[in-house]
């Protein structure tokens, strides 16, 4: 027979497995305003440069990660974007899709002639 050992607690077992609530996050896609197009962020100006910073297009890096994301065989079905205010950041949503390729399968090797 196994031998079974009890560890006292200080706290009640429901206290112990009562969840913890997350915070509820502050930042999305709408705290953002107004949604836009990969054709309306393509005309979002460029925050100013400094000596530390030197900003890109908001739409060179959709356009990496889309080329990046198509090497892989993944499309983008749906796309939302936004920029704050002071246009310094952007956020983005992609719903993507897989396209699988089929690649012949062979149950046993082929033979040599």
């Amino acid at each position: 027979m196994q031998e079974t050992t009890v560890i006292e607690q200080d706290q009640p077992v429901g206290a112990i497995l009562s969840p913890v609530p997350a915070p509820a996050p502050t930042m999305t896609l709408c705290s953002y305003g107004t949604k836009l197009t990969r054709e309306e962020l393509a005309r979002v100006a460029t925050p100013a440069a400094t000596a530390t910073h030197k900003p890109i297009l908001h739409i060179a890096v959709v356009e990496k990660l889309i080329e990046a994301l198509g090497f892989r065989q993944i499309g983008v079905v749906r796309e939302e974007y936004a920029v704050s205010a002071d246009g310094m950041r952007m956020f983005g949503v992609m719903d993507l899709e897989f396209r699988l390729r089929r690649l012949p399968f062979r149950d046993r090797p082929e033979e040599q002639p």
